[in-house]
């Protein structure tokens, strides 16, 4: 008769020694494990740099002291969130260090349990998502510029609906297209986001501004952006 064999689950110290084989010299990716007292038990050297700290003043020391500079756990912490579920939580989280650009991150924890399955530690997993959110706000503004320049084009009064604007006592005609495209040059909008915010191709934009130029006899944007608000066209 044959009896169960009970699987025996590997020690901390094993797994903390997979951890660093593993995440140590990992390029993009910030790792750290948290003891459920909050304690920084572990981080590789990415997480270092993203909090700008060494790996001295961080181990053995509170995870809210080193990435955020309090002295009392975070209101919304991911620790307790996953000590209280007992189940991995993924949000995006962003950190203020002084006088620097804020950073965002995604950032993943896990549940590590003892034998008995109680919580021990958390495992995180910290991707910088900066860019991203840059990328996001950047469109945000490009629609929120476009859909102000839609407003203004349909707002009565506000357009020249035959496209002729007086300027030094000669009649210039703006397609509604040219206007549109003025406007955001006036506005400091780059070709390739004007093109973004009008869902047209970057060549499509630059001849847009070409002959934009060319009809009111400018030759830079700098120009053109003067002669939109002297014509009250911005």
């Amino acid at each position: 008769m044959s009896w169960p064999v009970r699987q025996e689950r590997p020690s901390f110290d094993i797994s903390l020694n997979l951890f660093k084989a593993v995440f140590e010299n990992a390029p993009d990716i910030a790792v750290n494990i948290l003891n459920k007292d909050y304690t920084v038990l572990w981080s590789n050297r990415v997480m270092a740099a993203a909090v700008e700290k060494p790996l001295s003043e961080m181990i053995g020391r509170p995870c809210y002291e080193v990435w955020r500079r309090r002295t009392t756990p975070c209101p919304v912490c991911l620790l307790k969130i996953v000590s209280d579920t007992k189940e991995p939580c993924i949000t995006e989280r962003w950190l203020d260090l002084p006088n620097k650009e804020r950073k965002y991150a995604e950032v993943k924890a896990y549940p590590i349990f003892d034998q008995d399955g109680s919580l021990k530690h958390v495992f995180e997993i910290i991707i910088q998502i900066t860019d991203k959110k840059k990328d996001e706000n950047r469109r945000r503004k490009y629609i929120e510029s476009l859909e102000e320049t839609l407003r203004e084009l349909n707002a009565t009064g506000n357009i020249d609906h035959d496209g002729k604007s007086g300027a030094g006592g000669r009649d210039i005609a703006l397609t509604l297209r040219e206007q549109e495209v003025l406007r955001l040059i006036t506005r400091g909008f780059s070709n390739k986001e004007i093109a973004d915010i009008l869902c047209i191709s970057p060549d499509t934009a630059k001849t847009h501004v070409r002959r934009i130029f060319s009809k009111l006899g400018v030759s830079d944007r700098t120009q053109a952006a003067v002669w939109a608000t002297s014509n009250n066209l911005k």
